[in-house]
């Protein structure tokens, strides 16, 4: 027996379903997603929602205001809405237009499903007190958008007390949620290390200082802090992603950089490998004569769920959607999301998982140039969503 929220869900989804494959036809990338933030601003305007001008090229921050009387507080919601450089190759009679563009990883249904939960809530409002922000993020591929909507004042005027998203999750069936309390996806970090020798002809090594050489150690010495210096409990991953020296067969280069990415989910541990990477790898270079430069570029913190708001989460995936339907997730991920820029400055928040696998069918990759995001998902996010802010939101 479908829930009075699903029933409401599901009685929009041709408009979900419209909505999404337009979108899923009109990708853009991200910081650049100029027609989808005009999309948005006409579809919440069309529904009567407030709009606020924010100093931002793309990205859009809707308010409802609850008519109910009760405590202001003041509860946001999260899509983000840009896109990926991959070319689709679904064959989809809604596939990208946009060459080169795809909706790879499912935004386009975030986007979706918060404009189908400000449309229910928008026809509720004397059902819930206090104010619903709707931030639809720009450039969450990128890493930039979160900070860029932070810096816009999205949380601010009046201040969020709670922030919720989701995201597509084809590892769990569509009609089910997937939950994780505590830290859930690790921070993201980017290090670049210059190894400076003294190049020469390579019929004679020994008159050079070699950065290739050195380099090549440093790699392998770099990839032990993980092995020999963090506790084997701790979640980390260090990875060397590039490295690029020289111009000839036949000639020592005088400089070396390679590159890579730092994940964490503890900060107390991230805070740690700068100081970790610079002793060893200074060391290491130092012992062929050469020195080298880091810089080491913190990006985004790791995304720590309250275990609170994951509850209230759970709650509401039970109302909306019957018991058995909230799946705990098997472990945390080693991948990032930007999300956590908000739950930086709003920690009483959660991210959780939407399924979007069809029932029988095999995974299927986000990432992947053969993506798509299930319908039948769409009007089962909005229900979660819709239930959790009437039940926090009436309290």
């Amino acid at each position: 027996m479908s829930s009075e929220i699903l029933t409401k869900a599901l009685s929009i989804k041709d408009y979900l379903t419209q909505v999404r494959r337009h979108l899923h036809q009109h990708p853009e990338l991200g910081m650049k997603e100029y027609e989808t933030t005009a999309f948005i601003h006409k579809e919440l305007t069309a529904m009567g929602i407030e709009v606020v001008p924010i100093k931002a090229d793309t990205g859009v921050l809707g308010i409802i205001q609850g008519e109910k009387p009760g405590p202001a507080t003041v509860t946001a919601l999260r899509a983000d809405i840009d896109a990926l450089p991959i070319l689709e190759k679904t064959g989809l009679p809604y596939a990208s237009k946009n060459e080169g563009v795809m909706h790879a990883c499912g935004h386009e249904g975030h986007t979706t499903i918060l404009l189908g939960v400000a449309k229910l809530l928008n026809s509720m409002r004397d059902k819930f007190s206090g104010t619903i922000k709707l931030i639809f993020q720009p450039g969450e591929e990128t890493l930039l958008g979160a900070k860029s909507m932070v810096a816009a004042g999205v949380l601010e005027n009046p201040p969020v007390d709670t922030i919720v998203a989701l995201h597509a999750w084809p590892q769990i069936e569509v009609g089910t949620i997937g939950v994780w309390p505590g830290p859930y996806m690790a921070s993201a970090d980017k290090f670049t290390f210059k190894v400076f020798g003294g190049g020469g002809h390579g019929a004679y090594p020994h008159r050079s200082r070699d950065p290739l050489l050195a380099a090549t150690y440093a790699v392998q010495a770099v990839n032990t802090i993980i092995s020999r210096e963090v506790d084997a409990a701790d979640k980390v991953a260090i990875s060397v992603c590039t490295i690029h020296g020289g111009t000839a067969f036949n000639i020592i280069p005088e400089e070396v950089v390679f590159t890579g990415t730092v994940r964490c989910h503890d900060n107390t541990v991230r805070n740690s490998i700068k100081e970790k990477m610079e002793r060893i790898v200074g060391g290491v270079v130092a012992a062929f004569g050469c020195g080298y430069e880091l810089d080491y570029e913190y990006g985004i913190p790791p995304v720590v769920n309250h275990p609170e708001v994951i509850k209230l989460v759970s709650q509401a995936a039970d109302q909306a959607l019957g018991e058995n339907h909230v799946i705990q997730l098997d472990r945390p991920v080693m991948g990032s999301e930007d999300f956590s820029c908000f739950l930086e400055k709003v920690p009483y928040g959660a991210f959780f998982r939407l399924g979007v696998k069809a029932k029988g069918a095999e995974e299927m990759r986000v990432h992947n140039d053969h993506f798509d995001f299930d319908d039948d998902a769409l009007p089962v996010g909005v229900a979660v969503l819709t239930q959790f802010v009437l039940n926090k939101n009436q309290s």
